[in-house]
């Protein structure tokens, strides 16, 4: 085997990362690998530029559709549900090393880790972040996807599964995927129906979060809960 000193021709994007690393990898490369080929037209490497030429900021192709990202010449449905399902494996592992069961948590830790997960998301998702007595988690759950507004959005889910895990509270985090956190009059009705329904119910409201890109708000702080 050539060691990396005496390797004149320049290294293969896989050959790089056994030698080097994946760390010493492009976003372009660590792409080309995923890829794996490109077509009879276009190398590989030219199908990745072309992908991140489309998506120049990571978070953005995260989010990315299989739809969209067919459009791209090169990028077929298998390569999109490849692409799409590295990507999710990837952010579920950011995310699991920032929000652990049993770590206690607050609204500021939470806000924090929860606008690095929805860069760049154009939909908006309702979470709720389950905590015991101590404020320690139990579980992160995810309970809609759309608008807040819509009639899937009740309170009934969110105590279903805080009885079912015994919660003591629970933080309510949603996103605006427009990046205002500004909360809506639906918003702030929706978060007193929550809390008046989690006092009858024994399971305490802490916050209510609204994230946008880069920053988050609090209700609680704000004086709205």
């Amino acid at each position: 085997m050539l060691r990396l000193e005496t390797h004149k021709e320049p290294l293969q994007p896989r050959e790089q990362l056994v030698y080097a690393g994946a760390a010493s990898l492009t976003d372009q490369q660590l792409l080309a690998i995923l890829l794996r080929t490109g077509t009879k037209q276009l190398p590989v490497m030219t199908v990745a530029a072309q992908v991140l030429q489309t998506y120049p900021q990571l978070a953005t192709l995260a989010h990315a559709k299989i739809s969209e990202l067919q459009q791209i010449t090169g990028i077929g449905q298998t390569k999109a549900i490849e692409l799409q399902a590295a990507l999710e494996l990837g952010r579920r592992c950011q995310l699991a090393a920032q929000l652990r069961f049993g770590t206690i948590a607050s609204s500021q830790q939470v806000g924090e880790m929860m606008i690095k997960r929805f860069a760049g998301c154009r939909q908006e998702h309702l979470i709720v972040v389950y905590l015991d007595t101590k404020n320690q988690i139990i579980k992160e759950q995810e309970l809609f996807r759309g608008t807040l507004n819509a009639s899937i959005a009740h309170p009934r889910e969110i105590f279903a599964y805080g009885l079912q895990l015994a919660a003591a509270r629970f933080i309510l985090v949603h996103n605006h995927p427009s990046g205002l956190t500004e909360p809506s009059n639906y918003d702030l009705k929706f978060t007193q129906r929550v809390a008046s329904c989690g006092e009858l119910m024994g399971i305490e409201c802490l916050d209510h979060l609204i994230v946008g890109q880069q920053q988050y708000s609090s209700l609680k702080e704000r004086g709205d809960l």
